[in-house]
């Protein structure tokens, strides 16, 4: 008869669960409230980038896609940037960097 692991065998278990479920992004990222991993939404994740002209005229028709970019930081980058280009004021409302996953939107971030 196999009797219970020792509850500190029990517990490496547990720990290397976690962290191999958090290095598969499986965990999500609090930072960034994402099912994804922080490394992933920061780093990886294919973004559609999103800017919006004039943004404190509230006026949704002036918010468009401008591009793509990998990592949040490529995204804000690709807003700055095209911000200057036409000659906006840029302020951190005026971006949204929208995640990819297999052709589909599926959330919404800025770089914190």
């Amino acid at each position: 008869m196999q009797s219970a692991p020792a509850p500190a065998l029990h517990s490496i278990f547990v720990a290397v669960a976690i962290l191999l479920l958090s290095g598969c992004g499986m965990m999500g990222c609090e930072k960034y409230a994402s099912n994804y991993s922080c490394g992933y939404v920061e780093n990886k994740a294919d973004y559609e980038v999103w800017y919006w002209k004039n943004v404190a005229d509230d006026n949704e028709e002036d918010n468009v896609p401008i591009g793509h970019a990998v990592g949040l930081r490529m995204c804000r980058e690709n807003a700055l940037a095209h911000a200057e280009a036409i000659r906006d004021e840029f302020t951190e409302r005026s971006y949204i960097c929208v995640l990819m996953d297999d052709g589909r939107r599926m959330e919404k971030h800025r770089l914190l």
